[in-house]
């Protein structure tokens, strides 16, 4: 048996571990989700999962833009198969198999893996930079509270920063780089409109996938007011300090404690329970049920992994003058 085909065949058994671990997830719940939908309503869980779902999608986008920005065009069938099948990895612990996975599914389009490694870092960076921006709208409420946090204020001051100067976000790319002992620098990043346009669109994917936590906040009996701000700028924060524990997958269990501390405010007791558990499974399906109708399309197409010769436009360097080094 070829190298390949070897290589193949761990992929397809690596998914289906992934895929059926979220499966077991979803299963060993099922009691408690389903006494959770009852609480909450069908129409609102309904309502949350579509918006949880949706608002992956300028996640994709973004990324996408800054891949172009590095000089690297892939059709969207192909950038759809990288985006999704490798996002399945960060379900596994370690934090670094997402960024391998990119790289690894570089070589069959004819890519550099260094720089599909270097766009998912990238795009990682910037959504723990945009949701600590979203998570300024719950600040108010939360400080009302207790004013310890205010102190979140120069973080979400410093967070864009990295925006507006990218050399700054390669130094700190770098510096996770050697924390992860993935190397020694941070990738070349592009020039600041192609950052500005990705934040863009990842602060649009926060905004849309943070209101799945106000719909069910709302349905819990929470005032629709205040679970607008709390909801949305909660859950990103919350997101933010998942993916700050890179250890675990997904930031499990970060997340929930997180978010729960965001959005007592808005509903306590068994409801908070409800809340924070069905978010998790509303995200959880979101992943599996997007990543099965990728493969399912993939299916459809008949084409192999990684296409053609015009399934990507060929590799080339980023223009200088829109390229800024770690070193900038």
């Amino acid at each position: 048996m070829s190298r390949a085909r070897v290589w193949a065949a761990l992929r397809v058994v690596g998914y289906a571990a992934v895929l059926a671990f979220l499966g077991w997830q979803v299963w060993r719940v099922r009691h408690g989700m389903a006494d959770s939908l009852r609480t909450v309503g069908w129409g609102a869980a309904l309502t949350a999962g579509v918006l949880a779902a949706v608002g992956g999608v300028p996640g994709f986008v973004g990324w996408r833009v800054l891949l172009a920005g590095l000089g690297t065009r892939l059709s969207l069938r192909d950038a759809t198969r990288v985006y999704f099948l490798a996002g399945l990895t960060r379900y596994l612990p370690g934090g670094v198999w997402p960024t391998v996975a990119h790289a690894a599914m570089a070589r069959p389009l004819r890519q550099p893996p260094a720089r599909l490694a270097a766009a998912f870092l990238a795009s990682q960076g910037l959504a723990a930079v945009s949701g600590v921006l979203v998570g300024v709208l719950a600040l108010p409420w939360l400080a009302g509270q207790s004013r310890w946090w205010w102190l979140l204020l120069p973080a979400c001051v410093a967070a864009a920063a990295p925006v507006l100067a990218p050399g700054l976000l390669g130094r700190l790319l770098g510096a996770a780089a050697r924390l992860l002992r993935r190397g020694d620098t941070g990738p070349l990043l592009p020039g600041r409109p192609t950052l500005l346009g990705a934040t863009g669109l990842m602060v649009l994917g926060w905004l849309i996938s943070g209101l799945h936590i106000t719909v069910l906040a709302v349905a819990l009996g929470a005032a629709p007011g205040p679970a607008l701000p709390l909801g949305v700028g909660g859950f990103a924060l919350s997101v933010v300090a998942g993916l700050c524990a890179v250890v675990l997958p997904t930031g499990l269990g970060v997340r929930e404690v997180a978010l729960a501390l965001t959005v007592a405010t808005l509903v306590g007791g068994p409801d908070l329970v409800t809340l924070v558990a069905l978010s998790r499974v509303l995200l959880t399906v979101g992943d599996i049920g997007s990543t099965v109708i990728v493969l399912a399309l993939l299916a459809v197409t008949g084409r192999r992994p990684g296409g053609p010769p015009h399934a990507a436009t060929p590799s080339r360097p980023a223009p200088a003058d829109r390229l800024e080094g770690v070193s900038s």
